[in-house]
């Protein structure tokens, strides 16, 4: 009797083993991974983890975003590369070098987790508990901007420092308008910096913009940070252009330091002959702009013959009033206030440069975004005017480059002179 139960139950089990059914980790309930559950779970205190815990509603991918998981994981504060392990449903995570007593933790894992199937998350997750008996309700918001390119940096990486426990450094990655919230920390005094990584490992590294505030956190503050890359060399001339015969553009390799007031006379225009150019003005790109434009309103209000619209009727309506509207609202993107650095500057000589001479431009005076002073020098080369040749003008049948022939093609230099075709003439009638 007992043998007969021992052959039926493995019968059943190998039966089992082979029919088909679920996977493990349960049907997908989404269109990509959500975190349904998290130990400990949000906003506890008093934790004494071992491990995070954070279980999918889905098989998770061993990489996000093309890396190892831990590259997807931030722990705050931050004491290095987070030891994440993959669960299949879920993930471990624990710090680099083990749980603070006493200290609150925000753990964020950035979008990019995908299922078995390659379906990435777009949305984000995090959550906070507590290693002490509170968490501090402190945070800090702002805007990471490239301060040269005057636009916002997705992804920066924000950190807040303790200036007196260079250790204990909280951590947070900005969105894709550069806005960026980092909180949970105890009130005190922080040192705000922002990155613009190539790399990211959460390190300031050489080459890599950045900039630091210095904020006093109670309840909330406000950093907006500008960002750029802390170079200590002198500015260089990169190119010049002659927009005309009596105005050179120039363009800098690093941009100018703001509030600087560059003198005409530290701009020199010397030609071969040692002979100086007088110099009319000095600008950047961004004040020559607005000089043209102030000079061309000054010309339209003195134009009498320009024509006025008639506001007297009434505009024609351009939205169509059955279209249905969308009633989302729209975010603009942040906008900065502080203006960017000039790269770009303008010179006008008093006299026009001599066609086919060679004139060199030192500029002095010149200071980057950190203050070092230099001198830049760079040569002009003033070009020949093209010769025209004019050996075929006024033969007979020549034509002038530029028009067009009796076919209405467009005649180039080189051209061979043809008669135009004769009309053709209408076929004889045949006597009646």
């Amino acid at each position: 009797m007992r043998l007969a139960l021992i052959v039926t139950a493995a019968i059943a089990l190998a039966t089992g083993c082979a029919s088909p059914g679920m996977p493990p980790g349960g049907p997908t309930v989404s269109a990509f991974p959500r975190v349904i559950a998290s130990l400990p779970e949000t906003s506890t205190v008093n934790a004494r983890p071992n491990k995070v815990l954070l279980r999918y509603d889905d098989v998770i991918g061993e990489q996000a975003n093309g890396f190892d998981l831990n590259r997807s994981v931030l722990i705050s504060p931050w004491d290095g590369l987070p030891r994440v392990e993959w669960k299949r449903t879920g993930m471990t995570i624990r710090p680099h070098n083990g749980w603070r007593t006493n200290t609150a933790y925000t753990i964020t894992v950035l979008p990019g987790v995908s299922d078995f199937r390659g379906k990435a998350s777009p949305y984000g997750y995090e959550f906070r508990f507590s290693t002490g008996p509170a968490i501090p309700k402190t945070i800090v918001r702002g805007v990471a901007f490239d301060w040269v390119q005057a636009r916002a940096i997705p992804k920066a990486t924000i950190q807040a420092i303790d200036p007196t426990d260079s250790t204990l450094v909280w951590l947070t990655v900005a969105d894709s308008a550069g806005r960026y919230e980092i909180g949970a920390m105890p009130v005190g005094k922080y040192i705000i910096r922002a990155i613009d990584e190539k790399a990211p490992n959460r390190v300031l590294d050489s080459r890599e913009a950045w900039d630091t505030a210095t904020v006093t956190v109670a309840d909330s503050a406000r950093a907006d940070l500008y960002v750029f890359i802390h170079d200590t060399l002198p500015i260089r001339i990169t190119e010049l252009r002659l927009n005309d015969s009596v105005t050179i553009n120039l363009t800098l390799d690093k941009p100018l330091k703001p509030g600087v007031a560059i003198p005409v006379s530290a701009a020199r225009v010397v030609m071969s002959d040692s002979t100086e150019v007088p110099i009319a003005s000095l600008r950047t790109a961004r004040q020559e702009q607005a000089e043209r434009a102030r000079t061309d309103s000054i010309a339209r209000a003195k134009d009498t013959t320009a024509v006025k619209r008639d506001t007297s009727t009434t505009p024609r309506r351009s939205i169509d009033p059955n279209r249905r509207r969308d009633t989302v609202p729209v975010i603009p993107p942040p906008v900065a206030k502080r203006e960017a650095p000039a790269t770009e500057l303008v010179i006008h000589v008093s006299t026009p440069l001599k066609p086919g001479s060679t004139y060199r431009v030192t500029l002095k005076e010149l200071r980057n975004l950190l203050g070092v002073p230099g001198t830049a020098t760079h040569l002009l080369i003033v070009p020949k005017p093209t010769p025209v040749d004019s050996t075929r003008n006024g033969l007979p049948g020549a034509r002038r480059p530029g028009g067009r022939d009796s076919t209405g093609r467009p005649i180039t230099p080189g051209d061979s002179v043809k008669p135009a075709p004769a009309p053709a003439k209408p076929p004889a009638r045949p006597p009646r």
